[in-house]
């Protein structure tokens, strides 16, 4: 003989958009966690010299052996072992300090760093913010997707000049507090101290600027700062002096 019927007290009609049953309510859905991407760096004008060929040879061996996962690179990884064994090679001959050595380093390094932005765009488009993709590629990676910082970006660091082998031009590099970054830079040939020496030489993008056009034997001072969101000035690093040759 079957059991009779018999009412629960426990169950009861919840008129919002769910049922209780026995008084368990149901999880409410979770919301699903706010992504963050990984992206590899593009600009490496910041990096020191001997470091930029070491994580250059760093990332051709990475890539060599993620071939399959990097099979449409921009250009060929023979290629890009020519470039770096002729890099290391005018790295290893501007200590002559001859000006012949220096402005052949110059220029390839900036062929370095050109090949170098164009292989990290490429990873990028590959990896689509996966870490472990980008992890593959070599390349030092940074995450985005956090919070916009309206804040006043820090100063900038290790603000250096060095001569160019031009005639009245110099080399200038800093370290931004923010990757990528947008850098306002200004120079004087005057007292540092005094603010109205100052005026705007450049607005650039990364760590690196070349300042040329000034006469030679004149002492020239370089200073930085960094634009943040909604054009927020950021404070002005230390500054740096050269006598232009």
């Amino acid at each position: 003989m079957s059991e009779p019927l018999r009412w629960d007290s426990g169950i009861r009609y919840d008129s919002g958009p769910s049922i209780t049953w026995d008084g368990v309510v149901p999880e409410p859905p979770t919301k699903k966690a706010s992504m963050s991407n990984t992206k590899v760096i593009v600009d490496f004008t910041d990096y020191p010299a001997p470091e930029l060929g070491t994580v250059a040879r760093h990332i051709h061996t990475a890539i060599t052996a993620s071939a399959a996962t990097f099979a449409t690179l921009p250009f060929t990884l023979a290629v890009f072992d020519t470039l770096i064994l002729d890099y290391e090679a005018k790295l290893a001959a501007r200590k002559s300090k001859a000006t012949n050595d220096i402005l052949a380093f110059n220029a390839v390094r900036d062929v370095m760093e050109e090949h170098l932005a164009t292989l990290g765009n490429h990873v990028n488009s590959v990896a689509k913010g996966d870490a472990v993709i980008c992890g593959l590629s070599g390349f030092p990676t940074y995450t985005t997707g956090a919070a916009p910082d309206p804040s006043a970006p820090a100063a900038p660091t290790n603000v250096r000049l060095k001569h160019a082998g031009v005639a009245g031009s110099a080399i200038g590099r800093f370290k931004a507090s923010r990757t990528p970054s947008t850098n306002e830079v200004q120079t004087s040939t005057g007292d540092p101290n005094e603010e109205a020496s100052w005026s705007q030489y450049a607005i650039i993008l990364g760590g690196k600027v070349m300042l040329s056009g000034f006469v030679p034997g004149t002492v020239v001072w370089m200073r930085v700062r960094t634009i943040g969101l909604a054009g927020v000035e950021g404070a002005w690093s230390d500054p740096a002096q050269i006598r232009m040759l």
